[in-house]
C-alpha cells in the first residue's frame, strides 16, 4: 500500500566503497555484492537500507534527546502481538542509477542505460513527476552525452564508444542536476555495454588475517571481497505513513501522535546529509552522501 503523498525518492552518492553482502560465493570473488536476478545490476535490498536508516535515525534522535520510543514508533516493534506493530515507513531496494568507470577523457566518467533511464522514469512518476523525458535507444557501440562535456571516442576501462549522431538530451540533464549534482560527466551507453561494465568493473579488495603471534598471514584467511566502487550514485524510494503505535495498542500514549509528514520530518531531519549502508564500518566503508528529493525538487 502507497500511503498518501508522503513519499521521497533518496539518492545515495558513495563517498567510499559500499559492500552489501550477497552471501554466496560468485567464481573467484568469495563475497560478492548483492545483484539483482534478472539483469545482474548491483543493488543494495531493502531490509539492509531500512537497518540503516533505523540506525542512523536511533543514533540522531539519541543525541537531540527526543523520546527514547521514537524509534519503535517509527519504524515498528517485534514482540508478543499485542505489544508489536508494522512501522510508518515503507523503503524499496537501493538501485543503481549511474556507475563510474575509468576512463581517459577524465579520471572516470558515470555510465547510465536506456533500460535504467526507464525504470528510473516509473520510479520517478511515483513521488509525483509527470513532465518526464523520453528514452533514447543508444547502438551498442555508441553513447550520449546525459551531462558534463564528452566529445570524441571514448574507452571505457577495456571497451571503446563512439559519440551518437544525436547528442541532446537537455531533459535528462536537467532531471540528473537535480537527482545526482555531484555527477560530472554523464554518457548514456546501451544496455549491454552498462551490463558488461557493472559486472566486470566493480572493486574487488583482497583481504587476510594475521596471527598474532607471529605477525604473518593465517593459512587459508585470504579472500577477495566485491564492493560497488566509489562514486557509484544508487537510490530507493521511501514512502510515509501516520505512525501504527497508538491504533495497535489502542490507548491513549502521551507522545503527539505523528502523521505521515511528521514522520517524514522526523527521518530526514535525523538522516540529516550522510548515512552508512552495508558493511564494514569500521574500515570506512560504505558512507555515502544523501540527496533527499520530491516531485517539487525536479
Amino acid at each position: 500500500m502507497l500511503w498518501g503523498d508522503e513519499r521521497r525518492l533518496c539518492v545515495l552518492y558513495a563517498l567510499t566503497p559500499i559492500h552489501a553482502g550477497a552471501g554466496q560465493v560468485l567464481k573467484a570473488v568469495d563475497l560478492p555484492i548483492q545483484r539483482e536476478r534478472h539483469t545482474a545490476w548491483p543493488i543494495v535490498q531493502a531490509s539492509g537500507i531500512k537497518g540503516a536508516l533505523r540506525d542512523w535515525c536511533e543514533t540522531a534522535w539519541r543525541k537531540k534527546g527526543f523520546d527514547e520510543g521514537l524509534v519503535d514508533r517509527i519504524f515498528g516493534k517485534a514482540g508478543e502481538q499485542q505489544q508489536s506493530w508494522a512501522g510508518a515507513i515503507t523503503v524499496t531496494d537501493a538501485k543503481i542509477m549511474a556507475f563510474p568507470v575509468r576512463s581517459q577523457v577524465s579520471p572516470f566518467v558515470h555510465v547510465t542505460s536506456p533500460a535504467l533511464l526507464r525504470r528510473l522514469s516509473e520510479d520517478l512518476k511515483v513521488i509525483g513527476k509527470t513532465d518526464i523525458p523520453s528514452v533514447q535507444s543508444v547502438s551498442k557501440d555508441k553513447y550520449v552525452t546525459l551531462k558534463g562535456e564528452v566529445t570524441g571516442d571514448v574507452v571505457l576501462e577495456d571497451i571503446v564508444v563512439r559519440p551518437a549522431d544525436h547528442q541532446s538530451d537537455q531533459g535528462w540533464e536537467k532531471i540528473f542536476a537535480s537527482l545526482a549534482p555531484d555527477v560530472d560527466k554523464l554518457l548514456l551507453v546501451s544496455d549491454d555495454a552498462f551490463g558488461y561494465l557493472v559486472r566486470n568493473a566493480t572493486e574487488v579488495q583482497a583481504h587476510i588475517a594475521i596471527e598474532d603471534d607471529t605477525g604473518i598471514a593465517k593459512d587459508g584467511s585470504l579472500r577477495y571481497q566485491e564492493y560497488l566502487p566509489t562514486d557509484s550514485v544508487l537510490y530507493f524510494l521511501i514512502f510515509f505513513a501516520d505512525e501504527r503505535s497508538k491504533l495497535t495498542r489502542g490507548r491513549e500514549e502521551k507522545h503527539t501522535f505523528l502523521m505521515a509528514r511528521n514522520v517524514a520530518e522526523v527521518i530526514t531531519e535525523g538522516i540529516g546529509s550522510y548515512i552508512q549502508i552495508g558493511g564494514d564500518f569500521t574500515l570506512g566503508k560504505g558512507i555515502c552522501k544523501v540527496n533527499w528529493v520530491s516531485s517539487d525538487g525536479l
